[in-house]
């Protein structure tokens, strides 16, 4: 069989049982994450504009919105949740590729499996699917394809997407095919969109895109029949290409039991840094004022979180010098130190100035060195060989749990505890059973776009 074929036939023929209890956990891990923050991401402006946009558009249907009473057909739904799911950078997000797979995948199979009433084992399976396809992609293709500029998950989120809708939808494996090419071909995302509202749009559109592929694909639609081979996906991204890391292993051992979730509401990479700053701070009596603050981290920080003065909040979860500020401040790091009003705070910007970033070649992305120096004198230093949620010092599930909860208390929903319980017996709920407790308060029902004007 060709690539494509190969990875289709994966997606619509592997047996639901293939996932063992350490999968499904991890399967189960990730839904619940990535549901709680888009229950925080319910309360970003970015959330207000899609949503009213798609209504104002008048895109009525019975698919969720979370947040919201009012409800948008699928594609709606899918790509309105995608974006609040990484609108705020607090979903997971897997190493090294920095993917953030589940955004584009929970509210396409959120949507599509409350409309099709398809069950959570269902959904289990093919999530687990998806995000493998996603992270095999990714991994032929990295670390060229962010380097030349493409935001990786936008690109592969709906081949992912497709392949997992496709088998909820029971295609066969030429359909399936064919589903994945038609997503490959709509697969878009630019890291320059990254600090701005688009960087979220980018995985809401994968899903919506992924979404459409399938319900074409199974109408008859066609594509490429190899479009990840003969088509041409994997050279479009890397002039040397590792095909053999698609089907090495595939269907033997999970992606998804590799993930991270992340305990900061910004960029992966200044993780490390801030979980030093974190514990210098802790250290250091209440009474000593700050010196000095010296950050020592891989290049990809400086790459990727280098903004050194930044003006709103989505361009301070690409600044690590803004992140580490808030660490030393607040002995925390909330969403609440990200909204723009707080970004121009003279605590974090007097901080701001005491701090230094330095690039140390071969330090990992999940690695940084943290020097302190206080106005009495002493110095401390740490080093962090592995941020906090990453594969490298995972999660408890005690603190992603507290992480939950926290993020459902910024969105306004308290039905937390009960997602928690419905989640947990995943394997053994209707998807319907989850998105009946997911419209909360996000204060989304409100509409302030003129509807009639719109149209």
């Amino acid at each position: 069989m060709s690539l494509t074929e190969e990875l289709a036939s994966f997606a619509v023929e592997l047996d639901a049982g293939a996932l063992d209890d350490e999968t499904s956990r991890a399967v189960r891990r990730a839904v619940i994450d990535s549901l709680g923050v888009t229950v925080a991401g319910t309360r970003h402006p970015a959330a207000r504009i899609v949503v009213d946009t798609l209504r104002a558009l008048g895109r009525r249907g019975s698919a969720t919105v979370v947040g919201s009473t009012r409800r948008v057909d699928v594609l709606g739904a899918t790509l309105a949740n995608g974006v609040m799911a990484h609108v705020l950078d607090w979903d997971d997000t897997l190493l090294p590729t920095r993917l953030h797979l589940s955004a584009t995948l929970i509210p396409a199979l959120l949507a599509t499996g409350e409309s099709h009433r398809w069950s959570g084992a269902q959904l289990s399976a093919a999530f687990a699917i998806g995000f493998e396809i996603q992270a095999r992609l990714a991994k032929a293709v990295s670390p060229s394809m962010p380097d030349r500029g493409w935001h990786g998950t936008g690109v592969v989120g709906g081949v992912g997407v497709a392949a997992a809708v496709a088998r909820l939808l029971g295609l066969d494996t030429t359909r399936t095919a064919h589903a994945i090419g038609i997503a490959a071909s709509g697969g878009a995302g630019l890291v320059a969109t990254f600090g701005s509202m688009s960087k979220s749009l980018n995985l809401g559109r994968a899903g919506a895109v992924g979404v459409e592929s399938a319900y074409l694909a199974a109408g008859g639609f066609t594509s490429h029949p190899d479009i990840v081979g003969e088509g041409g996906f994997l050279r479009m991204y890397d002039d040397e290409p590792r095909p053999a890391a698609l089907l090495d292993g595939l269907g033997s051992r999970w992606a998804v039991l590799e993930n991270g979730y992340k305990p900061y509401p910004c960029g992966v990479v200044a993780h490390a840094a801030i979980d030093g700053v974190l514990q210098l701070r802790a250290q250091i009596s209440p009474s000593d004022g700050l010196s000095a603050l010296r950050l020592q981290v891989p290049p990809e920080t400086a790459r990727l979180m280098g903004n050194p003065e930044p003006r709103t909040g989505l361009e301070a979860k690409f600044s690590v010098r803004y992140a580490a500020a808030v660490a030393w401040v607040d002995a925390m790091v909330l969403p609440e130190a990200f909204e723009d009003q707080a970004v121009s705070g003279p605590a974090y910007r007097e901080t701001m100035e005491r701090i230094a970033v330095k690039v140390i070649p071969g330090l990992a992305q999940d690695e940084a060195r943290i020097e302190a120096e206080t106005t009495s004198g002493s110095s401390l230093a740490v080093h962090v060989e592995h941020a906090r949620g990453t594969a490298g010092r995972p999660l408890t599930d005690d603190e992603l749990q507290a992480k939950f909860l926290t993020a459902c208390r910024i969105g306004g929903n308290g039905n937390g505890p009960q997602l928690l319980c419905t989640v947990d017996q995943l394997e053994r709920i209707a998807v319907s059973e989850i998105t009946a407790l997911l419209p909360g308060d996000g204060g989304l029902d409100a509409a302030t776009i003129d509807e009639e004007k719109a149209r």
